[in-house]
């Protein structure tokens, strides 16, 4: 077991690091990369990881665990929930990154060069911000070239223990076009990813951690990382057609629902109001569905996603 950092060294802009742990196993076996903190405010996966380190020894382990425990140090320390207060990039848009770039695009290079193309398998592990409401779930790739590599994403997916799944079709962003996501970002390079969400407006709770460790070590037992027999989520909830709702004004929000709620189409779910109390739009849910993420602090932006929304199904279509 050997504990560091990766430093990002200063460019145009002020350097930082990343703290990570490598686990190396008795035994031959992957390379099962966990990367925690993309995002500032995001605790549930640090805090989990930082355990896990406590309960993971070479002697039990076949391959090697790589933990990220926060990639985004600029962020966490400053306690900035999307984006860097160095140069205001959200670290998960910016994938594959710059070696040149500022400190948000260096972090995303060295991630991408230094860890990814190191890593079997990879999980971007997030959480609900301050000012987020949220639904445990995770993201899987499914419709792509590589089939082996699809079906490992499903794997990873269904060990997970995670109530809601969304399939994300692997061409929704072009290959054309940089990956943007970290997972994303991973696949391209051949390694089988997931991204996932546990625990709600930064709150660090017991049984979440509780439920993020379960998670990941039967992710390793079904991998052949750990000894045991792993569970398979077998009836998940599917989420598809998912609907964002933005704000269209900077001013002050109010919300009517909450987290997990199913809702029908057209109801009215929030208004926002300007500085002195006088509405200025009302929102409606677009579709039937169950919101996965609803805003809660007062406080909103022109452009900004207030809900998410996304309509459960038992099973889905590649």
């Amino acid at each position: 077991m050997a504990k560091g950092s990766l430093s990002i060294e200063k460019g145009i802009d002020e350097g930082t690091f990343i703290p990570i742990t490598i686990i190396n196993g008795a035994k031959s076996g992957p390379v099962l990369t966990l990367v925690a903190g993309i995002h500032g405010t995001e605790y549930v996966p640090i805090i989990t990881a930082q355990k896990l380190v406590k309960e993971i020894t070479p002697d039990e382990l076949s391959g090697t665990l790589i933990i990220v425990h926060i990639a985004n140090i600029p962020a966490f320390s400053s306690r900035s929930d999307y984006s860097s207060p160095i140069d205001y990039k959200n670290l998960n848009r910016i994938f594959p990154g710059k070696i040149d770039g500022t400190v948000s695009e260096r972090i995303a290079f060295t991630l991408s060069n230094e860890i990814m193309s190191k890593s079997d398998y990879y999980i971007d592990m997030h959480g609900g911000e301050f000012n987020e409401r949220i639904i445990d779930y995770l993201y899987f790739y499914y419709g792509c070239p590589d089939g082996d590599l699809c079906k490992k994403s499903y794997q990873l997916a269904h060990a997970m223990g995670n109530k809601y799944l969304f399939p994300d079709k692997y061409n929704s962003v072009p290959d054309s076009l940089p990956s943007g996501y970290s997972d994303l970002e991973a696949f391209r390079r051949g390694v089988a990813s997931i991204t996932l969400e546990w625990g709600d407006q930064g709150a660090v709770k017991p049984e979440e951690i509780d439920k993020a460790l379960k998670g990941i070590k039967n992710v390793m037992k079904t991998i052949g990382m750990l000894e045991g027999k792993p569970f398979i989520n077998e009836n998940p909830v599917y989420l598809i057609n998912e609907k964002l709702v933005n704000s269209n004004y900077d001013g002050i929000l109010f919300t009517f629902v909450d987290r997990a709620q199913y809702i029908t189409k057209g109801t009215l779910i929030g208004y926002t109001t300007d500085y002195w109390g006088n509405v200025l739009e009302e929102y409606h849910s677009p579709i039937s569905g169950i919101v996965v993420v609803v805003k809660i602090c007062p406080s909103i932006n022109k452009g900004e996603s207030v809900f998410r929304i996304a309509e459960p199904v038992d099973e889905y279509k590649e």
